[in-house]
């Protein structure tokens, strides 16, 4: 087992695949809740931080709106 302190962790590429395997359980999480998500959803959850996956995750349990997990849609040109 890997304790949080552990020198792996502090690996770029690790972190990288860390976060790319939360954000994919999110979408489907997100996908199961609200149904099918907009493009827009889908670029956020492309970019978004590993502080910002966890804190979603959290607010996807209370939540009542895809906007209400991720915020406000951005504005599309």
């Amino acid at each position: 087992m890997i304790s949080a302190s552990d020198p792996i962790l502090k690996n770029e590429f690790v972190q990288d695949a860390m976060r790319l395997a939360c954000s994919k359980m999110l979408r489907r999480q997100l996908g199961k809740k609200f149904g099918r998500l907009p493009k827009w959803a889908g670029e956020r959850l492309a970019v978004a931080s590993t502080g910002e996956i966890e804190h979603w995750s959290t607010e996807i349990l209370s939540a009542d709106s895809l906007e209400g997990v991720l915020g406000k849609q951005a504005i599309e040109h």
